[in-house]
């Protein structure tokens, strides 16, 4: 019988034990390699006439999403022939020309030493819900007569457009993307036209804080006649829901991708997610929020609950980030400041404000609460844009973007800064300054052409 070194045969053992209990040391020489989560793209182009084949027959509107699709889905399934059942748990991600997928160290080094041009990010990252960071103002009873006063529904400019032009959101979609929690509220009766979960079944369902997304969906369309009403009293939302803890990005990809998909009849004009990074977000993120933009769907982001920082996907220029105010048009302690740093470039946020101070809402136990918070702010501005989308439905986002910035209520330092960036807007008078342009300066003569003499 063979005779083995007794400081060997400790290690060995040591390795047993550590196997037996399921448990794998980083590092040591009985570890096995873990598969990590990668997202992988190609530098490779789409021939873009092909693209613009397949485009051509959408309407305007569903053109941009459509060529987003069609060159996104070539990429991915030509990445999932290269993977060649390497990989685990694959995901494709059109939105962002990639596929996600399971792949040790070796596996990730084999595959682009035979495809070079693949490139790869691994999604170390989780999004957690975004919830109040302060405690419930009061819990109230249900309510036999009026709501009370909605002072953040007139600060917001909701109510003029409301009054003025009967703007409510009708006929407009916005996507929601937030923690699955319960959503079934008296005043959200008929707004949630479509939904679905991504992310880890056994992870469904819960009772966790309501400020999280039912509170949130109340202020941006509930409605109930006598008792409550939001911004947006009659915008249809999809509901995407994910994991109620920790969110992989792959499932927050997928969730966001499912809204804006060229799938449904009704294309949403916005995007509010109600999750997000306590670190900087994923490149591949990134790259499906731009998309998002290109398709002429606006992302809205909470500033966060952080006053010391703005970071995670509400950091990304292609994001409008809403920090919160109170009653008296100043910034709230809790909403986060910028500027965000991207790429190590500085970036100004927040973009504007909104109410976001003791808002009034739905409750989880079917009457309503005071709550406060960036995602309610975020909440109200995403109303308001259903309802200067209702009025202008045709119009670049940018359009209306640089009119609300041309005709915005500025707070704080003079101009726009990093606590309430450019200020509160004025929805009215965005869409008055769009229907009623300025005339055009005159125009200079033309060099060397002979002026007209009298």
């Amino acid at each position: 019988m063979p005779v083995f070194p007794k400081r060997f045969m400790a290690a060995s053992a040591l390795c047993l034990a550590v196997l037996l209990a399921g448990l794998i040391v980083p590092g040591s020489a009985c570890a096995i390699e873990q598969a990590r989560t990668r997202f992988l793209t190609s530098t490779e182009p789409v021939d873009p006439n092909w693209v613009a084949e397949r485009a051509v027959g959408q309407n305007a509107g569903d053109r941009a999403i459509r060529a987003i699709y069609s060159e996104g889905n070539v990429v991915a399934q030509a990445i999932s022939k290269a993977l060649a059942g390497r990989g685990q748990n694959e995901l494709p991600i059109w939105a962002a020309r990639g596929v996600c997928v399971d792949l040790t160290d070796k596996d990730l080094s084999e595959i682009l030493a035979e495809f070079p041009t693949l490139r790869s990010e691994t999604l170390d990252q989780t999004a957690e819900p975004i919830s109040s960071s302060l405690p419930v103002v009061s819990s109230l009873p249900r309510l036999e007569s009026t709501a009370p006063n909605s002072w953040n529904l007139a600060m917001s400019g909701s109510t003029a457009l409301l009054q003025e032009r009967q703007l409510t959101g009708k006929n407009v979609l916005v996507g929601v993307v937030g923690p699955d929690l319960p959503v079934n509220h008296p005043c959200l009766r008929g707004r949630v036209v479509s939904a679905k979960f991504f992310g880890d079944p056994h992870q469904r369902g819960g009772t966790l804080e309501d400020l999280m997304l039912l509170h949130p969906l109340g202020v941006l369309a509930g409605f109930l006649p006598g008792k409550f009403q939001g911004v947006a009293t009659q915008v249809s939302i999809s509901l995407a829901t994910v994991s109620k803890g920790k969110v992989k990005p792959k499932e927050l990809m997928a969730a966001i991708q499912w809204v804006i998909g060229p799938f449904s009849e009704m294309k949403p004009t916005a995007l509010l997610i109600c999750v997000d990074f306590s670190v900087p977000a994923p490149g591949a993120m990134r790259e499906v929020l731009r998309s998002c933009r290109t398709a002429g769907i606006l992302p809205i982001l909470p500033a966060g609950n952080v006053p010391s920082r703005i970071t995670g996907i509400a950091a990304l220029p292609e994001v409008l980030t809403v920090g919160g105010l109170d009653q008296w048009k100043v910034r709230a302690g809790f909403s986060g400041i910028g500027p965000s740093v991207v790429d190590g470039i500085p970036v100004m946020k927040p973009d504007l404000s909104e109410p976001g101070v003791s808002i009034y809402g739905p409750s989880s136990d079917g009457a309503y609460r005071f709550g406060s918070g960036t995602l309610q702010a975020a909440a109200h501005f995403a109303g308001i844009w259903a309802q200067v989308r209702q009025a202008r439905p045709e119009d670049d986002i940018q359009v209306i973007l640089d009119a609300m910035a041309t005709t915005t209520l500025d707070l704080g330092a003079f101009g726009p800064d990093c606590e309430t960036g450019i200020g509160l807007v004025n929805p009215f008078s965005a869409i008055y300054t769009i229907e009623n342009p300025p005339p055009p300066p005159p125009a200079a003569p033309l060099a060397g052409r002979p002026t007209e003499s009298k």
